[in-house]
């Protein structure tokens, strides 16, 4: 689907440049990135040079966690989809779909953790531990406020009946903010899980 015909399903006349809201987005994104760069930097410091002094066994449920990451971003496109289409059941669906997979990242993530624990990668003793829980942690934190957002959606989704266009605009704008927000958090758990690997 091309932009303009996006444009003309949704009934809304073309922009140039970026709107107030997408720009405030993409500044918080942009903020976000920065704070795990200088994660990464500090971390980088301080883990020793050459081998690392524990080797981390990456328990196979990060892999899990990593595929519903993936999963929850398809759910959420085939949401706002169905949403284009103003196809309001299938969009709920959907939506609530998304969050229930998203609930099950982080008890995925959340189970992992207890793995290495019980591992014996503690926080104090490991400094590779100390950094997967640190980023597991915020990143976690983050997406509870993308769970958050996508609730507060599909409160308002509820709201919306057949016909009504200009809630229904005012709505797409908004699920294109919450789907920017969510795929960023996926994208930003890949590089951050590749990262970790790497230093596995």
């Amino acid at each position: 689907m091309t932009d303009s015909e996006t444009k003309a399903i949704e009934g809304a006349p073309p922009q140039r440049g970026m709107s107030m809201s997408t720009m405030g987005m993409v500044l918080t994104l942009a903020s976000i990135a920065c704070f795990f760069a200088a994660l990464i930097v500090a971390y980088a410091f301080i883990l020793p040079p050459g081998k690392a002094a524990t080797s981390i066994s990456m328990p196979w449920v990060f892999w899990l966690s990593t595929l519903l990451m993936l999963a929850s971003s398809g759910t959420l496109q085939w949401a706002r989809r169905a949403l284009l289409r103003a196809q309001l059941h299938r969009y709920r669906t959907w939506l609530i779909l998304t969050i229930a997979v998203g609930y099950c990242f982080l008890t995925a993530q959340t189970s992992g953790a207890w793995l290495l624990l019980a591992r014996g990668v503690a926080i104090a003793a490991n400094p590779q531990g100390n950094m997967f829980y640190v980023f597991s942690f915020v990143h976690a934190a983050h997406l509870i406020g993308g769970i958050g957002g996508l609730h507060w959606l599909f409160a308002k989704a509820k709201r919306l009946t057949d016909g009504e266009e200009q809630p229904l605009r005012k709505h797409r704008q908004i699920a294109r903010l919450t789907s920017m927000y969510w795929h960023f958090m996926g994208v930003l758990w890949l590089a951050l899980f590749a990262f970790l690997l790497g230093w596995s």
